[in-house]
């Protein structure tokens, strides 16, 4: 790795848990150059802008937690019980995030809106992308016989999704896991309901 890529490396990781605990908005250039140890002029000498060091700090921060979450998936054998490490992790996520600030798509989500069109083609991306996997997740338990053939894995993964990133938010804004939990149970009750 050059200097130039080293540095660049570095105004990501230093910036990422910046961005996604005050946003794009509540992230000035004072805070960035606070952050890093670093000029202006270094920080513009490796990134054409602000809205391109925020991007790629959220690649960054989904990358982490796209790692983190694989872990946990990864250790189980079976797609059901891969499922319930994906819903488990979120749970533990809460209050313990592997980018602080919470979740970086939820946060970037709010703030990825039409004026910021890179920023949202990227969001909407991972979005999809996280429901692809739980899908795959699904067909796969499928195809080995764990979940019923009749099983709307789409569905399901949008379900499972968008209920754990609406309980990220509220538990978050509540100051409390109990949103979590009520989730939780909610999203295993339902990957119960479709097993054979």
């Amino acid at each position: 790795m050059t200097k130039a890529e080293r540095t660049r490396q570095l105004i990501i990781e230093k910036t990422a848990p910046l961005f996604n605990k005050k946003g794009f908005d509540g992230t000035s250039l004072s805070d960035l150059t606070e952050s890093t140890g670093l000029t202006k002029g270094a920080l513009y000498g490796n990134f054409n802008d602000k809205e391109e060091i925020a991007l790629e700090a959220f690649k960054y921060s989904i990358k982490k937690v796209k790692e983190t979450a694989r872990q946990k998936v990864d250790a189980e054998q079976t797609y059901k019980k891969q499922l319930f490490a994906l819903i488990d992790f979120y749970a533990e996520y809460v209050f313990n995030p592997p980018i602080p600030g919470g979740c970086p798509m939820l946060n970037m989500a709010v703030e990825a809106d039409d004026y910021r069109t890179p920023m949202r083609k990227v969001v909407t991306k991972e979005l999809m992308d996280t429901i692809t996997f739980i899908t795959s997740l699904l067909e796969g338990g499928i195809k080995a016989g764990e979940f019923k053939k009749d099983t709307k894995s789409n569905e399901i993964a949008y379900t499972i999704f968008c209920s754990v990133e609406g309980a990220l938010m509220f538990a978050r804004v509540e100051r409390s896991d109990e949103p979590m939990k009520i989730i939780v149970r909610h999203c295993k009750n339902l990957v119960n309901q479709i097993s054979k």
